[in-house]
C-alpha cells in the first residue's frame, strides 16, 4: 500500500494525488466539524447560564436510548476514549463527548426547548428536521458512505437556516465590544468599577445587545529577570497569572460566570530592553447573572485581587518561589528583519498562555479569539480544546 502525502508548492498552493478523495469530502468535513462544534459551544454557554454549576447534572436520552445525566454519560466515555490514551488528545469537558444526535434531541426536547427556542428562527419541528437532516449526512460521512456534491449543499443551506441567531449570539458574546459607560447606574458596575490595585487594572465591556459583560483584568507582569545578548536578542523571567487556576480558587466566580479566557497585549519595546509584558484575563457574564449575583460576585474578586498582590510581592522577594495563582517564565525578544530593509522585535508570548488540562473546569476557554468576522464558519479555536484547528484569519 502506497500512502501518497499531498505537496505544498512554494507558492502556497497543495497537490493532492489523485487518489485522495474528492475535494467535497474535506469541504463536508470542515463544516460538519464546526456546525457540530458551534452547536456545542451554544448549548453549553445556554444551559450554564440557566442551571449555573447544575449544568452537568442535566438528563438525556443518549444515542443508546439510556436516560443519564450529562456528566454520567461523558464520564463513561472518557473512560473509554482513556483506554487509548496515547492517541489524539485527552478532552474532559462534558459537552465535547455529547454526539450530534445528543445535542439535537437536547435542545428540541419538550424539557429543555424552552432553554433555546429564542434562538431559532423557526417552529420546532422545522429546527428539528433541519438538524437531523445535517446529522444524516454526517453520519453517512462519518461510517465512510459516498457523499454527493448536493448533500454539501444541504448542509450549508440548513446551516445558515438553523444557526444564523446562534452565530449572532456568539459572536456578540465573544466579542463585547462596547465599552461600559462610565455614567452606567446598575449595582454591578457601581460595585465592580472601583476594585483595582497596583498589579492589577479592570475594564468593562458588553455587547451591543447588553446581553453580555465582560469583565478584563490586565495583570502588569513584574520582569525578574532581564539578559541583553548584543542588539538581537533579550530573554527574561517575567511573573505570569495562571488563568485556570483563578476558577478553581475561586468557585464563585466560576458557578456565575459563563467563560473565563486568556490573552496577552503585545509588548514594546523600550530603552535597554526593558518591555511591558502583561496578561488579560476576561471573565464573561451574562449580564442577568452579573446583576443578580454582584453581591457574592465582588468580594469574591476582592479576594482574587489581594492574593494575586501578596504572591507577587512573595516572588519578587524569593524568585524560587511560587504561588497558586503566580509563577514566574522564561520568554525571549529577537530582533527580525522585514523584507523592506527594517527590523521588528518579535517576541515569545506562548509561555504565557495556559493550555487546557484535564482537570481544568468546563468554564476555562483558554486562549478562545474574542474577535471572528465569521464565527461558525471561520474560528481557528475552540474551547476546550488544546490546540487550533486550522489557520488564523486576521481581519485586516
Amino acid at each position: 500500500m502506497e500512502w501518497e502525502k499531498a505537496t505544498l508548492r512554494k507558492d502556497g498552493s497543495i497537490e493532492v494525488p489523485d487518489r485522495w478523495l474528492f475535494l467535497h469530502y474535506y469541504e463536508a468535513l470542515t463544516i460538519l466539524f464546526r456546525i457540530e462544534n458551534a452547536l456545542r459551544i451554544f448549548v453549553c454557554v445556554i444551559l450554564k447560564n440557566k442551571l449555573q454549576d447544575n449544568w452537568c447534572n442535566l438528563t438525556i436520552t443518549s444515542d443508546d436510548s439510556e436516560e443519564d445525566s450529562i456528566k454520567a454519560i461523558a464520564k463513561k466515555r472518557i473512560a473509554q476514549a482513556k483506554s487509548f490514551g496515547y492517541l489524539g488528545y485527552t478532552i474532559t469537558c462534558p459537552i465535547m463527548h455529547l454526539t450530534s444526535g445528543e445535542l439535537i434531541s437536547l435542545i428540541t426536547s419538550e424539557a429543555y426547548w424552552k432553554y433555546f427556542n429564542q434562538y431559532f428562527l423557526g417552529k420546532k419541528e422545522i429546527i428539528k428536521n433541519k438538524l437531523d437532516e445535517i446529522s444524516t449526512i454526517r453520519n453517512s460521512l462519518a461510517h465512510f458512505r459516498p457523499l454527493r456534491q448536493g448533500d454539501i449543499d444541504l448542509v450549508k443551506q440548513n446551516s445558515k437556516h438553523v444557526l444564523l441567531a446562534i452565530e449572532n449570539c456568539i459572536s456578540e458574546m465573544i466579542t463585547c465590544k462596547n465599552v461600559v459607560p462610565t455614567n452606567t447606574e446598575d449595582q454591578w458596575y457601581k460595585q465592580l468599577s472601583t476594585l483595582g490595585n497596583d498589579n492589577c487594572r479592570l475594564s468593562f465591556s458588553q455587547s451591543s445587545d447588553e446581553q453580555w459583560v465582560r469583565v478584563s483584568m490586565t495583570y502588569n507582569c513584574p520582569t525578574l529577570h532581564k539578559y541583553a545578548f548584543g542588539d538581537t536578542l533579550a530573554t527574561y523571567t517575567v511573573l505570569n497569572l495562571i488563568s485556570s487556576a483563578v476558577l478553581k480558587e475561586y468557585t464563585i466566580l466560576a458557578k456565575y460566570l459563563t467563560c473565563l479566557s486568556e490573552n496577552t497585549t503585545y509588548p514594546l519595546m523600550g530603552k535597554e530592553f526593558q518591555a511591558d509584558f502583561k496578561k488579560v484575563i476576561m471573565l464573561l457574564f451574562d449580564r442577568t447573572m452579573l446583576s443578580a449575583h454582584h453581591s457574592e460576585i465582588k468580594p469574591e474578586i476582592e479576594k482574587l485581587l489581594t492574593q494575586i498582590g501578596q504572591q507577587t510581592s512573595l516572588i519578587m522577594q524569593d524568585n524560587l518561589a511560587k504561588g497558586k495563582l503566580i509563577e514566574s517564565v522564561f520568554t525571549r525578544a529577537t530582533l527580525e528583519k522585514t523584507p523592506s530593509g527594517g527590523s521588528h522585535w518579535l517576541f515569545d508570548l506562548e509561555p504565557f498562555l495556559c493550555h487546557v488540562k484535564e482537570d481544568d473546569p468546563p468554564e476555562f476557554w483558554s486562549a478562545f479569539p474574542s474577535f471572528v468576522k465569521d464565527f461558525v464558519a471561520g474560528t481557528h479555536r475552540y474551547p476546550w480544546m488544546p490546540t487550533a484547528v486550522s489557520r488564523q484569519e486576521f481581519p485586516f
